[in-house]
C-alpha cells in the first residue's frame, strides 16, 4: 500500500472552495474542460450540509513507458462535511486490481485556503503490485496540474 499526500492553495476562502467543490454542476464542467467529456452523473445530493457525488467516467490509460493502453472506466465517489471541512473519495477502476481513495480536509490559509488529499493506493498484483502503486502516484500527480488549472478557471464562478 502506497501513501501519497497532496495539497493545493486556493486563493480564496474555504467557504467559497467548499461552495464550488459541492456544486455539481463545477465537476461537470471540471470533466468537459479536462478534455473527459464521457462521463455519466451516476448518483448527487446535497442537504447543505452534507454533499455526495458518484460519477462514471471513461478515462485514457497510458501504461507504465508511456505506451497508450485505450480508455478505462473509473468510478468516482467524493463526500464532503461541510460543518467539518472534511470528505473521502473513492476511486474504482473497473478491469484493474487497484484501490484508491483519500482523505480530503480544507483550512483556512491567510487569504486563500489549502485543500489536502491524503490518497491510499492499493495495487492487488503480486510481485509488482508496488510498482504499479508508484506509477499511479505519478499519473495522478501529473493529471493534478491540469485539474488545478481547471478548479482556478472555474473558482472565479463562485466569488
Amino acid at each position: 500500500m502506497t501513501k501519497h499526500p497532496m495539497k493545493t492553495r486556493y486563493p480564496a476562502p474555504a467557504a467559497t472552495v467548499l461552495r464550488m467543490l459541492t456544486d455539481r454542476d463545477f465537476h461537470a464542467r471540471k470533466l468537459e474542460k479536462l478534455g473527459l467529456p464521457k462521463y455519466e452523473i451516476l448518483d448527487h445530493a446535497f442537504d447543505g450540509q452534507q454533499f455526495r457525488i458518484r460519477i462514471e467516467r471513461r478515462v485514457p490509460v497510458t501504461m507504465p513507458g508511456g505506451k497508450k493502453a485505450g480508455e478505462t472506466t473509473v468510478i468516482n465517489e467524493e463526500h464532503w462535511n461541510l460543518a467539518e471541512r472534511k470528505g473521502v473519495v473513492k476511486v474504482e477502476t473497473k478491469g484493474m486490481p487497484l484501490q484508491m481513495s483519500c482523505d480530503s480536509s480544507i483550512a483556512e490559509d491567510g487569504d486563500g485556503c489549502i485543500v489536502t488529499l491524503d490518497w491510499c493506493i492499493e495495487a492487488k498484483i503480486p510481485v509488482v503490485g508496488g510498482q504499479f502503486e508508484k506509477f499511479v502516484v505519478n499519473d495522478i500527480e501529473s493529471r493534478a496540474a491540469d485539474e488545478t488549472r481547471v478548479a482556478l478557471e472555474l473558482l472565479e464562478d463562485y466569488r
